[in-house]
């Protein structure tokens, strides 16, 4: 019988501790509990599996250590489908049943057959309207990507409370990658989180209800959240790395540079002082009034016709 004339399905979902690869399974599983009964059993990539007493029907996992667990599943219960989040770097795609690669992973040779292209990351949709003039800032840290300078994040950071949108009330935080910052100075329109402060879910929670966000660019998966729901979404100026044959592109640099040619995003554009790198100039650039992303959506309608 197939997963579609299934009213209740079994999903084991094998997660890394990485909270961005937990998110996407997350999205995933919400948005099939939207048209199945789903029952979820939750596994960490290093947890024994193999008393448990259920069956599955899918197989979750996203990221590199949760691969080996849900193939040794996959023999012990083959009628199960692997479902792998992100092109495995350390294994054949071909090894899983499906995977849900984002557009920005390449595939030298052609993308293979079991392969659900998605724009980004999965993410949870939301259609939620925000509420009017509610800004928030979420700050990243050092990254591969990225050089991230603290002071050229503070003079931004000055910018737009103080210049840009001085009748909005803000909310800043930070992320575990974040260096020690200080609340820039404001009009008194803004107030600061510390990610250690604030519950799983807060984040989520204030991007679908801020009519604005800001974040530093290197974050894949709180951008393609925020992109999921109404909140208009832009993103602070970095300079990229340099070595030896110029700056340094990567993905994720790519990827952001094809959201700006989109309008999916806006930015800060900034000019800066040759020594001290600080800012000497700034312009805004908004990005194109949009519906969430609802990538969620459409893979899991094609999970069900596939399955």
């Amino acid at each position: 019988m197939s997963l579609k004339q299934t009213q209740e399905i079994t999903i084991w979902a094998f997660k890394d501790g990485k909270k961005g690869h937990e998110k996407q399974i997350d999205a995933l599983i919400s948005e099939i509990a939207l048209h199945k009964n789903v029952v979820i059993c939750e596994f960490s990539a290093f947890d024994a599996w193999q008393n448990h007493n259920s069956r599955p029907n899918i197989i979750i996992g996203a990221g590199n250590s949760t691969h080996q667990p849900m193939l040794k599943v996959k023999k012990t219960h083959p009628s199960a489908t692997t479902i792998v989040l992100m092109k495995p770097s350390l294994r054949p795609t071909q090894c899983f049943d499906i995977a849900i690669v984002p557009d920005m992973d390449t595939y030298y040779f052609g993308r293979p057959d079991n392969v659900i292209t998605t724009q980004g990351v999965l993410s949870k949709y939301s259609d939620q309207d925000p509420k009017p003039k509610t800004g928030l800032i979420v700050i990243g840290g050092k990254s591969r990507h990225f050089l991230f300078r603290k002071k050229v994040v503070q003079q931004q950071i000055e910018w737009i409370l103080n210049d840009l949108y001085q009748d909005y009330e803000w909310k800043i935080t930070t992320s575990p990658r974040s260096p020690d910052l200080s609340l820039p100075k404001h009009p008194g329109n803004a107030k600061f989180f510390s990610w250690k402060d604030t519950d799983e879910n807060w984040l989520s929670n204030e991007i679908k209800q801020s009519e604005i966000t800001f974040l530093t660019p290197e974050s894949v998966s709180v951008l393609y959240e925020a992109l999921s729901t109404k909140t208009q979404v832009y993103v602070f100026h970095h300079e990229l790395h340099a070595d030896d044959h110029g700056q340094r592109q990567t993905k994720v640099t790519k990827n952001i540079t094809k959201l700006k040619k989109q309008n999916l995003i806006g930015y800060i554009e900034s000019k800066r002082h040759t020594f001290s790198r600080s800012i000497k100039s700034a312009e805004l650039f908004h990005p194109k009034n949009k519906e969430p992303l609802s990538e969620v959506k459409r893979v899991v309608q094609e999970l069900l016709r596939i399955l």
